[in-house]
């Protein structure tokens, strides 16, 4: 009896692996929005009875793995402090790089989009917090429209985009989108500054 618990679980990680594994291939498809929870079943060699037994709906299937699938490359995900944010985003940004199909499904399709989302909350997170040294000296309005910019740089939506639309390989892109990152901070930290907040308003303007 002692053994068998261990090796219960042992098979059910397995299963549970080789499903996570077969939605990420599916996310890699020419039409993961199209693909089902019998598809999945049917790929990973189980009844849909069992998936189920597993991942109660599809949005908690395809949330699981993404979060394998950031997991199994090493993104990171904690920030200490304002000037990680660039390094960080870099090394999250190659990381995911490596499988650049599968990078553009997770922002441009609705399954993956469900899939990254759980993982992105927490980068948000992350980053909104470690940002909170640099925005401290600004007034409210600026600080929160710094840091909506910033985040959104922190993205794979921002590097994928710009290489896509300029020309620029992905790893120029995100080397662009990391000096923007850069560029943000050493201006919030010289916030007090007049001539620092106005650079930044030029950037991010007043509503109309």
């Amino acid at each position: 009896m002692s053994t068998a618990t261990p090796l219960r679980q042992h098979q059910a990680k397995q299963l549970r692996t080789a499903v996570l594994e077969a939605v990420i291939a599916k996310l890699e498809s020419t039409a993961p929005d199209d693909v089902s929870m019998g598809d999945i079943a049917q790929s990973a060699g189980i009844s849909l009875r069992t998936l189920y037994r597993y991942f109660p709906d599809r949005a908690s299937l395809l949330q699981s793995a993404g979060e394998h699938l950031y997991g199994s490359l090493g993104v990171p995900v904690e920030i200490a402090e304002p000037e990680d944010i660039a390094r960080s985003f870099i090394e999250a940004a190659r990381r995911l790089a490596v499988r650049p199909r599968l990078t553009r499904a997770l922002i441009r399709t609705g399954a993956g989009q469900v899939a990254r989302s759980a993982m992105r909350s927490q980068r948000v997170e992350a980053i909104q917090a470690a940002l909170k040294p640099a925005t401290a000296g600004l007034d409210a309005d600026l600080a929160r429209r710094a840091t909506a910019l910033i985040t959104h740089l922190c993205s794979a939506t921002s590097w994928v985009s710009i290489a896509d639309e300029s020309g620029l390989s992905d790893a120029d892109a995100q080397a662009a989108v990391s000096w923007g990152i850069d560029a943000l901070i050493d201006t919030l930290r010289g916030g007090t500054r007049r001539s620092s907040r106005r650079r930044l308003r030029q950037v991010v303007p007043e509503e109309m």
